[in-house]
């Protein structure tokens, strides 16, 4: 779907959580993203593969609104992204950068429940909701036993859950993760990806950038891959990762074995 002067009636009508339409991106003169059609609605995790520099991150920043549009048009909910307010954003969609900056004298739920900023009003403060949603994230991401540590005392995997459930007490409908699974041992790893498939199941859409490709392929419903900022294939795991298309993209020879919990690739060493 193109923007045109009916465009916002009919990204109303979709049920897209968050549209990209032709999209293109970047950082200054340089363009990363050129003409980025993406869909993701609730209910589903998408995955964002491909290599180094593909243009993965950079459409997370687009969605946040922290990497400005060139051209295109995005949408959350059926209203454009520039058309919300920071708050009001706030409120529908949620984001797990690749390494958020740890800050200092904070317990684990004090930063949890800096999530539910957007939602408190400045006069009445917290309601019981409010520490509810707090206690809900820190136990689906596996952190509320963790609840009165100082965050200096953390690894760095248990950052990253604590900043997994900051942005889920949000309650968005959209939730953004970069590469969350980075720091993690395999146990936490599938703690993440399950606390993904969870939030999905209540109805959120999940946008997940992953360069664990095997994971990708357990986890999520579509993967969506990118290469020099242009989508080359999207679709279910087992359509895209194929051993000749992931060899043009990360010029490198792949071997995809077919699995019953889904296609498993090895490079050839």
């Amino acid at each position: 779907m193109r923007a045109s002067a009916d465009g916002s009636r009919a990204a109303a009508a979709d049920d897209a959580l968050l549209r990209f339409d032709d999209v293109v991106a970047g950082y200054g003169r340089r363009t990363v993203l050129h003409g980025v059609d993406l869909t993701l609605r609730g209910g589903e995790v998408v995955g964002l593969i491909g290599p180094n520099g593909a243009g993965k991150s950079t459409l997370i920043g687009v969605a946040s609104r922290v990497v400005p549009l060139t051209a295109g048009t995005a949408w959350v909910e059926g209203r454009p992204l520039a058309s919300y307010g920071r708050r009001e954003l706030a409120r529908r969609l949620a984001v797990v950068p690749q390494a958020a900056p740890l800050p200092e004298g904070f317990l684990v739920v004090e930063v949890v429940r800096m999530g539910r900023t957007p939602h408190v009003d400045a006069w009445r403060g917290p309601r019981q909701v409010d520490e509810d949603e707090v206690e809900r994230a820190m136990r689906t991401t596996g952190v509320w036993q963790l609840a009165d540590r100082p965050v200096e005392q953390l690894s760095g995997g248990e950052w990253q859950r604590v900043v997994l459930a900051r942005a889920l007490a949000q309650r968005p409908a959209v939730l953004l993760l970069d590469e969350p699974t980075s720091h993690l041992d395999l146990r936490y790893q599938a703690e993440v990806l399950m606390a993904a498939r969870t939030v999905a199941a209540a109805g959120v859409g999940v946008l997940l950038v992953a360069h664990d490709l095997n994971l990708a392929a357990r986890v999520c419903d579509r993967v969506m891959l990118l290469t020099d900022g242009r989508v080359v294939a999207e679709g279910p795991p087992a359509r895209v990762l194929s051993p000749e298309r992931l060899a043009r993209a990360y010029l490198t020879e792949v071997d995809v074995f077919d699995t019953p919990r889904g296609p498993v690739v090895v490079p050839r060493v």
